[in-house]
């Protein structure tokens, strides 16, 4: 079984501990339980070298503490949990302001938001995958034809009230009603659809 090294860190300090485990993410899960249950086994070493100061204190002649400076890191780090908590707090709002706003400032803000909330908690199922490479632009307009797509699907938010996520298969759906009623062939229409896309996106994988 292999063998992996864990560095335990403080701003200051640091040990480390050897663990035998079938993969990295097992070593990582034994070192958290190790650091939870038997920590005070850790042999805590100082750093070589000279630390920036990131906090100063000032206390009076009764020892109490009557000034204080941290720097911006640390004050960022200190404040994370209430900025996480502000953070969520806002989702919904942005999340009303997505469905209604006919612009994207909104729609990337709550994006944004999800996915930094998302990265703190460590939720992969949350998180956004990560995009393939876009294909091949031989004319140099896919970028607009995926605006005035997107155009299209903001005014069919704002008509409907439909959550972003849902917003494409929504469309697409009600488009088979459109067809319905319309006298279009929506298969025929696809199926033209993906015939241009492979057109404009040459070497492509539509």
């Amino acid at each position: 079984m292999p063998s992996y090294t864990a560095d335990f860190r403080t701003d200051v300090d640091y040990a480390t501990h050897a663990f035998k485990a079938r993969s990295p993410h097992d070593a990582l899960k034994k070192a958290r339980v190790f650091n939870d249950e038997r920590s005070e086994e850790l042999m805590f070493e100082h750093y070589t070298g000279r630390h920036p100061v990131n906090e100063i204190a000032v206390n009076d002649e009764a020892g109490d503490e009557v000034a204080l400076w941290q720097d911006d890191e640390l004050r960022v780090r200190l404040a994370a949990y209430d900025l996480l908590d502000a953070l969520e707090l806002c989702v919904d709002c942005l999340a009303d302001l997505a469905r209604l706003d006919d612009g994207t400032p909104s729609v990337s803000a709550l994006n944004q938001a999800r996915a930094a909330i998302a990265s703190a908690k460590g939720d992969a199922a949350d998180r956004p995958q990560r995009r393939h490479p876009l294909p091949p632009d031989p004319e140099k307009m896919n970028g607009d034809r995926a605006e005035w797509a997107a155009a299209a699907l903001r005014h069919f938010q704002c008509v409907t009230g439909c959550d972003y996520e849902d917003s494409l298969g929504d469309l697409l759906g009600d488009l088979i009603h459109f067809s319905d009623r319309h006298n279009f062939d929506f298969e025929a229409a696809l199926c033209r659809a993906r015939g241009d896309y492979a057109a404009e996106t040459v070497g492509g994988q539509p």
